[in-house]
């Protein structure tokens, strides 16, 4: 099980730092929280995730199935009743490679022009893909990375988590809204620097097995929105064979993907 918010793991400690503070936490007291929260984010190599997909424009609600190998590759497959393999999405170093294959269309593009919209990693898109919290320019959120970030507590349990201001990225606001008692965490990015206009946001809700996620894109001129109800990890997975592409496909731009699907 790897719930992704508890603040039962940290005893005493975790429960003064969250449960009967307002305000911003002292490094022992974000210790405590960090410790809680992360009491299940168990080290991996391997990972497979199994899951579903809703979002707008498709016809049918595709199943998911991802692989990820730590630091070096994320894969995810979506399949459609009926159908199979309908797309493909990869990301093997420094390169994601994205392919709608009942459209024949695929966008291969560096990943840093693909990230544009948020200052993290490879690495750190796993962690998010897992439902774990991440300081980008840091990693992983852990009890040694404290100073990283400043929390602040409310009575009721919750807390919001920000960077620190020496760790901050300029032209980047983002935080995590963590709520123990729901068992959710809402992550939220302000990428000022590209688009002041553009919002994206990733909310989690964690259940005994597996976890939900809703991932949107907001701005003035187009919104998106996608809900994936993952199944339990399954650690050290075996990974599934990259896609191969024949001469019919055309290769568009990130936007052309998109408009693919409509």
């Amino acid at each position: 099980m790897e719930p992704g918010v508890s603040f039962d793991g940290g005893g005493s400690a975790a429960e003064e730092s969250v449960g009967a503070l307002n305000g911003m936490l002292t490094l022992e007291q974000k210790q405590a929280a960090i410790d809680s929260l992360a009491v299940d984010w168990q080290p991996w190599t391997s990972v497979a995730v199994n899951g579903k997909l809703k979002m707008a424009g498709l016809p049918l609600s595709p199943s998911l199935k991802m692989y990820m190998e730590r630091d070096r590759s994320i894969m995810i497959s979506v399949r459609a009743p009926f159908v199979g393999e309908a797309g493909r999405v990869e990301i093997v170093n420094d390169t994601l490679w994205a392919v709608n294959k009942l459209n024949k269309v695929y966008v291969e593009e560096p990943i840093a022009k693909a990230l544009a919209y948020y200052p993290g990693t490879l690495s750190d898109l796993q962690d998010l893909l897992l439902g774990r919290i991440v300081v980008p320019g840091v990693g992983l959120l852990d009890r040694d990375k404290a100073e990283a970030v400043d929390i602040y507590g409310e009575s009721n349990g919750a807390c919001t988590i920000v960077a620190s201001e020496s760790n901050s990225i300029p032209g980047f606001l983002y935080g995590y809204a963590v709520d123990p008692m729901e068992g959710m965490i809402r992550m939220a990015v302000l990428p000022t620097v590209v688009d002041a206009s553009t919002q994206i946001t990733i909310d989690y809700i964690f259940f005994d097995k597996g976890y939900d996620m809703t991932l949107k894109y907001l701005s003035p001129k187009k919104n998106y929105q996608a809900d994936i109800q993952w199944d339990e990890p399954a650690w050290e997975a075996a990974p599934f064979e990259r896609i191969k592409l024949g001469g019919k496909y055309k290769r568009v731009d990130l936007e052309g993907f998109m408009k693919s699907f409509k």
